[in-house]
């Protein structure tokens, strides 16, 4: 790392990987707990390695800069911007709820995205300050650290972090709270299971759950804590918070 990178704003984890981003130097890798760095920015222009923000979702890293988002789905190999319907470029922080993105921006409020950065649509309703400087997720609430406004906070429910049961999945998870195992019925509805942890990272998949001899799921050896379980039926989803205590 050059001395104009020493500069850190940010660090990310993913398994082994540790991604440094830096104002003015970009994106670096370290595979090796930090012993060594390699500059990762493929993609990212010389204003946007101005990096203020990361975060990982699964084998998505997303970088916030003064240009909007960069998505990287290659361990920072190469790097594509995912700026559609983020009206505000100046971006300082994300966090991760399930398989929902929110970033923070300098002066346009909070954007989010179900789509891992496809698309962004505000979600400021209630937030009298635009100019939000970091963000964090408790439970069921999302908090905004504003510049000079405060603490705001809302309902992850109001701002799409926790979908509400559509198109007539007719099906309960049971208990809830949970130990760690926990059964799904009517899994006729049902075409395949994914769930993710806080990070938005997948714990478990199952592509033809309708075809197991048992509805019951057993994440007893995962960390206790909230979870988040997407179920699909065709073309249509829901999530489902389940917390394991």
């Amino acid at each position: 790392m050059t001395s104009f990178s020493l500069y850190v704003s940010s660090l990310a984890i993913s398994g082994t990987n540790i991604f440094a981003g830096t104002s003015g130097g970009g994106v670096f890798l370290s595979t090796n707990n930090g012993s060594s760095w390699t500059e990762v920015n493929n993609g990212l222009t010389s204003f946007s390695l101005y990096i203020s923000s990361l975060a990982i979702s699964g084998s998505n890293i997303f970088a916030g800069n003064f240009e909007g988002v960069f998505l990287s789905t290659d361990n920072g190999s190469s790097w594509t911007e995912v700026n559609n319907g983020l009206t505000y470029l100046n971006v300082s922080s994300f966090v991760i709820s399930g398989t929902n993105t929110y970033a923070g921006t300098r002066g346009g409020g909070v954007f989010l995205s179900t789509d891992n950065g496809s698309s962004w649509t505000g979600v400021n309703n209630g937030l009298a300050n635009s100019v939000v400087a970091s963000l964090s997720i408790s439970g069921t609430n999302i908090f905004a650290g504003t510049f000079s406004g405060g603490v705001w906070k809302r309902l992850l429910s109001e701002m799409g972090g926790i979908e509400e049961n559509k198109d007539n999945f007719h099906f309960i998870i049971y208990p809830n709270p949970t130990n760690g195992k926990f059964t799904i019925s009517n899994i006729d509805n049902i075409n395949s299971i994914e769930i993710y942890n806080v990070l938005g990272e997948i714990i478990y998949t199952t592509p033809n759950f309708k075809q197991q001899i048992s509805n019951e799921i057993d994440l007893s050896e995962h960390p206790k804590g909230i979870y988040f379980v997407k179920i699909y039926n065709g073309t249509k989803t829901h999530t489902e918070k389940i917390m394991i205590q």
